[in-house]
């Protein structure tokens, strides 16, 4: 059960990017975009598992080599020289090299549909993507276990790449942009916008803290010998919360916005108190107030967490312009940022 939660709120967090460009760029989703979304998310769940999935929970696994040599995993195709296609389609070796092409058709497909780009982009988003899932492998996991269990192999990075040109030239096909109509962009802010600003916040949150914590740990074990279960979890927790949090209330203070409202691309403006003191209170009762009610361990925190984004979320939906709660209680409104 907690591996199918894990893998749902993977799918969720997936979601996001391709929701985040879309209302930057058009302002709405519409059933096009849902489905884009829809498929990006499912692709993104799909592209974890297949290259990391299981994951070992004994350590009793046997590590893997890496394969550092150009075209080896061809060799056997080449050693058996010109195939006829109905046995060619038999032989392991060109398998692999298929699927491995064909992972990453529907990456360089949705870079071309969402973000409106062309081969170059595409094929360096593709190398990066496929270096990353590598470089996971070749770690084991960064650290996660002792040594490689996924294999670790150079053709990849090349057979992935190819893949996604193939999808970024497919799409440049199947949906070139000169046959789109412009449309009028909206001059409303939607309550969709504005929840998936409240899921970007949120997830900013929970990455860069999980990063700063994982960062943390490895400095105290690695650089300082200290033994994992020495490492002082009360630091590890202060740091997980406060890092993010000054971020986000360094962008509100000095910015007026969170990272989530800068990433649908929406900011606050009026209000009926100082602009310092406006900005403020957007802090205290908004990003500030869900992490200092995120603290484990606090008394009656986790009824007090869950109340506060009800509120939140119930305020976005009741106020003016989907203000949500912090807005409101710091009498400021929001408008599109161009």
């Amino acid at each position: 059960m907690s591996q199918h939660i894990r893998g749902i709120a993977r799918e969720q967090v997936a979601l996001l990017p391709t929701a985040v460009v879309q209302y930057r760029r058009d302002g709405r989703l519409g059933a096009g975009d849902l489905a884009t979304l829809v498929g990006a998310a499912g692709y993104t769940l799909a592209l974890w598992t297949y290259t990391l999935m299981p994951f070992p929970v004994d350590n009793s696994f046997r590590c893997r080599r890496s394969r550092l040599d150009v075209m080896e995993s061809l060799r056997p195709l080449i050693e058996r020289g010109l195939l006829p296609l109905s046995q060619l389609l038999h032989q392991a070796a060109f398998q692999q090299l298929a699927l491995n092409v064909l992972l990453f058709v529907p990456l360089g497909f949705f870079v071309r549909l969402v973000v409106h780009r062309g081969p170059v982009v595409t094929a360096v988003v593709g190398l990066l993507v496929s270096l990353a899932i590598e470089v996971t492998q070749v770690t084991g996991v960064w650290g996660l276990y002792h040594c490689a269990y996924r294999v670790f192999d150079v053709d990849d990075l090349l057979t992935n790449t190819l893949g996604a040109v193939v999808g970024g030239v497919l799409a440049w096909g199947l949906l070139h942009p000169d046959r789109r109509t412009p449309e009028a962009l909206p001059t409303s802010i939607t309550l969709g916008r504005r929840w998936v600003g409240f899921a970007c916040d949120l997830i900013f949150m929970v990455v860069v803290g999980a990063a700063v914590a994982l960062g943390w740990r490895a400095f105290e074990h690695y650089a300082r010998g200290v033994p994992v279960r020495g490492i002082d979890d009360q630091v590890t927790v202060a740091l997980q919360l406060a890092v993010p949090l000054a971020v986000e209330a360094a962008l509100v203070l000095l910015a007026g916005r969170t990272v989530g409202e800068w990433a649908i691309s929406v900011r606050a403006v009026g209000g009926r108190l100082p602009t310092p003191l406006a900005r403020l209170v957007k802090l205290v009762t908004g990003v500030g107030g869900f992490a200092c009610l995120a603290v484990p361990g606090s008394w009656g925190s986790g009824l007090l967490l869950v109340g506060f984004v009800v509120l939140t979320l119930v305020a976005s939906v009741r106020s003016r312009g989907h203000r949500g709660l912090a807005q409101w209680l710091a009498g400021l409104d929001l408008e599109i940022s161009r």
